[in-house]
């Protein structure tokens, strides 16, 4: 019974930390609230798209011209005399904000972007128009887009299935510290083994896919990203290497509790950006 208990907080802690990642994030979808004439209305506008634009057409200017598609929906649907305009411009710089009309698809909107190098970004604010008035939403911040190449699902799916079972053998080697200690190392181990996999190597080769390049954490760039998976496996290290001379359960727990923080900062979070000046992807942006 305990033994299932202990999984059982494992499961919960790692679940809730999922949720958390897909509620948070600068690639999640933004989440925005409106009222028109009393009404509350509801819509998830992405953040995220693929490009088919690589970054050496980029670098040779030798981009034609291609489209992105993208789609929203509103909840509840909008009444027929409803249109929602975008203005767009590219992020970061000072361009001047141009305009596109979105398409109604019985009750879901669809709209195109020019696209994007592979990290190229891309900042718009949709525009609800009825009867002649306009509402303008996120009219401070604006919706930021990000683009990626494709990474194809035999990378990335086991990428984030090793990633998530990390933090589940993680959670349950920092819960069963102090009753099965001997259980607590071997999860540990299997943390190691599954986060250098899925992080270190997995990771890796995802980032070449989406944006062009293996590894743009420290050393060599700033990506948040990589340096959070690379410390919390250091640590991970550091922590057993420890415990094979004496036991020191409380550096197991807090290395599952550093691994708990590390999965807790959003996703992509000061992450690859494409310069367009330099012509080059930069990190920590």
């Amino acid at each position: 019974m305990k033994k299932f208990l202990f999984w059982f907080f494992a499961v919960i802690i790692t679940i809730t930390a999922v949720i958390y990642q897909r509620l948070t994030g600068p690639t999640n979808p933004k989440r925005v609230k409106f009222s028109i004439e009393n009404i509350d209305y509801r819509a998830k506008f992405p953040r995220t798209s693929e490009t088919s634009v690589t970054l050496t057409e980029a670098l040779e200017r030798d981009i034609q011209e291609r489209y992105s598609k993208l789609e929203f929906k509103m909840n509840p649907v909008t009444p027929d005399n409803f249109t929602i305009k975008i203005l767009y411009k590219r992020y970061p710089g000072d361009d001047t904000l141009k305009q596109i009309q979105t398409q109604n698809n019985n009750g879901g909107y669809s709209f195109e972007f020019p696209s994007q190098p592979p990290a190229g970004k891309l900042i718009y604010y949709p525009v609800v128009v009825k009867d002649g008035s306009e509402l303008v939403l996120c009219e401070e911040e604006g919706i930021i887009i990000r683009f990626k190449s494709p990474v194809p699902s035999i990378v990335l799916l086991p990428h984030i299935l090793l990633m998530f079972i990390a933090m589940l053998l993680a959670n349950y080697s920092g819960i069963t510290a102090f009753f099965l200690y001997e259980k607590s190392l071997k999860a540990g181990y299997l943390v190691i083994i599954t986060l250098g996999i899925g992080g270190l190597i997995l990771g890796p080769i995802v980032q070449k896919y989406a944006f062009g390049a293996f590894w743009t954490g420290w050393p060599l760039g700033e990506d948040l990203t990589d340096n959070k998976t690379l410390f919390a496996f250091l640590f991970w290290v550091t922590a057993l290497i420890l415990n094979r001379s004496k036991p020191r359960k409380y550096l197991l727990i807090l290395a599952a509790v550093i691994t708990l923080l590390v999965y807790c900062i959003p996703h992509s979070t000061a992450g690859s950006e494409y310069d367009h000046e330099k012509g080059a992807v930069v990190t920590g942006r």
